[in-house]
């Protein structure tokens, strides 16, 4: 889902998705990870992969119904 040559890319570090690297409105922030997310990723995320390691304990952390 990272995609770095788009041009509203903002790094996880600066404020941007963890998996999506675009910032706006609609981030919730992850205490555990330290970082911003957007929930509807973590739902993409684990439409391609359900076993993925990051957005399973995001999805359980946040409290995210499937």
């Amino acid at each position: 889902m990272k995609n770095k040559t788009e041009k509203d890319y903002v790094h996880p570090n600066d404020g941007g998705c963890w998996f999506c690297f675009k910032q706006d409105e609609t981030l919730v922030f992850d205490t555990e990870f330290d970082t911003f997310v957007h929930t509807d990723c973590i739902k993409k995320v684990l439409e391609k992969d359900p076993k993925d390691n990051e957005a399973v304990f995001m999805k359980y952390l946040l409290n995210l119904e499937k």
